[in-house]
């Protein structure tokens, strides 16, 4: 690929192994103190140029790599030698590659790079060969699919747009399902003329926004599971598809509360992420949720324990091992409340230190509405259940100011609620049946918004708020504690 000990070897060989990561490196290590002038810069542009040049030599049949997307490089490697071909008037030899190319892309749902074909030959019979018969034949698949090209791209752009409203996150949830119904409006005919992929990937999403939008996880999942119908039926590996709806399916099946449905579903799709990649990381994260929002603790325990094992763990991104920090917080405290068992192989309670599980989750305690919310909430439960009700009360004092300042309403309801359960905690002197009584309006208010119908993300209540207050409740005893004051010791 590069001539030995060349400048353009060095260059390469320097930003692989990660000795160059500026131009100040790359001028030392190549040039070593040599005037560099535009001599670097020509030098990074023939890099750029030579490895673009590569990239047409690659091969592309890795096993990860599904039917569709070994398909998709091929078609597009062809496309581009015939396009060489043609222009260089070598018609016969592109012909014969832009004929062959048609039947793949056509098997395949490239719908794009067939309306180029197809144009291109009916150009070349129109024009050139003379051939009426093959001109109208490749003139009327050019019609066709050119029609469906139009109606994919519309319906992608109306499906970016929307997913946009996301991203920024400034439109309400009515909002959104307004927009996303008069999307479909548009795109919803168009799936009953063509059953292209992309069309269908992008309608019925559209389609699934109306009701995730709604949190009407019921005829959500029925979407997804008629999505997953329509793409089994297609005569190639659509797991792009499939990533998208088995997903939706199990955050429903969280919602919902069907473990066993979910834990289908789960084992129906695995097998499509790689062991120990970033989305097979995602996929664990589900099951975890999954079982403790059905009451499986021990699985969800046993699920903790595999992915805290699994080699990968410490090479995945922040978010990956920030958030298996957190929920490694509560399957502590689902041991220390007696709700699990303790194991001898690593899952010891006394091995955790709140401080430590701080200083290992910086990312998500600067996320004031969203993943810092169960992190406040682990720090106050595991202070109660050690019966250290002086760094209760100071927990609870900060965690007050947090709530005015950042739950105050919208999608954060029901952590609202369960915070202002804690308070009564404090409140009702850390005895049991005083804090129920005055936990009494909160609890209902909590109950009015149950967590399939809550407008909040689902990793936010790692365990539904309903268990996590019968958790709190039976670690208190029935004996008053004296609300201490300023200069008040540790409850004896």
């Amino acid at each position: 690929m590069f001539e030995r000990d060349s400048k353009l070897e060095q260059l390469c060989e320097g930003i692989h192994t990660g000795q160059i990561s500026t131009e100040t490196d790359a001028a030392e290590l190549i040039y070593r103190g040599q005037a560099v002038g535009t001599k670097l810069y020509n030098l990074k542009e023939r890099l750029k140029e030579r490895l673009v040049n590569v990239a047409f030599l690659l091969e592309f049949q890795a096993p990860s790599f599904t039917n569709r997307q070994k398909a998709y490089f091929e078609s597009n490697k062809k496309w581009s030698a015939a396009n060489v071909f043609m222009s260089k008037g070598a018609h016969l030899v592109g012909v014969e590659m832009l004929e062959d190319l048609l039947k793949q892309t056509m098997h395949f749902d490239f719908t794009e790079l067939t309306v180029y074909a197809a144009s291109m030959l009916r150009l070349h019979y129109g024009t050139i060969q003379g051939d009426r018969q093959r001109y109208d034949l490749y003139r009327s698949l050019y019609q066709q699919y050119r029609q469906t090209w139009m109606m994919e791209s519309e319906a992608e752009e109306l499906y970016t747009h929307l997913a946009s409203y996301y991203v920024n996150a400034k439109s309400t949830r009515k909002e959104i399902a307004d927009t996303a119904r008069q999307y479909y409006g548009k795109v919803g005919p168009y799936l009953e003329q063509s059953d292209a992929f992309r069309l269908h990937l992008c309608g019925r999403m559209i389609q699934m926004t109306i009701h995730t939008s709604q949190n009407d996880y019921g005829v959500t999942a029925q979407l997804c599971e008629d999505a997953i119908t329509f793409f089994r039926q297609k005569p190639f590996d659509c797991s792009l598809a499939f990533q998208v709806f088995y997903y939706q399916l199990v955050v429903c099946c969280i919602q919902l509360r069907e473990f066993e449905r979910g834990k289908a579903t789960i084992e129906a799709y695995h097998s499509l992420y790689e062991e120990g990649t970033f989305n097979w990381y995602k996929l664990q994260e589900l099951f975890f949720l999954l079982a403790l929002h059905t009451g499986h603790y021990d699985n969800a325990v046993a699920i903790f324990d595999y992915v805290r094992r699994h080699p990968k763990r410490s090479s995945q991104p922040t978010q990956i091992t920030e958030i298996w920090k957190i929920h490694e917080a509560y399957v502590y405290y689902l041991i220390l409340s007696g709700r699990v068992q303790s194991n001898d192989d690593g899952l010891q309670p006394a091995r955790f230190k709140i401080g430590k599980f701080m200083n290992e989750i910086p990312t998500f305690s600067k996320d004031k509405r969203g993943m810092n919310i169960p992190i406040l909430i682990i720090q106050i439960l595991f202070s109660i259940q050690d019966r250290n009700y002086i760094q209760t009360i100071d927990r609870i004092e900060a965690i007050e100011k947090y709530c005015s300042r950042y739950l105050r309403q919208g999608d954060n309801f029901r952590s609202n609620c369960f915070i202002k359960l804690l308070l009564q905690i404090p409140e009702g002197a850390f005895h049991r049946e005083a804090v129920l009584r005055r936990a009494g309006k909160y609890l209902e208010q909590l109950h009015a918004v149950p967590l399939e119908v809550a407008y909040q993300a689902h990793e936010v209540e790692i365990i539904p708020y309903e268990d996590l207050w019968e958790m709190a409740i039976s670690s208190l005893p029935n004996q008053i504690y004296n609300k201490p004051d300023r200069k008040r010791a540790r409850p004896a």
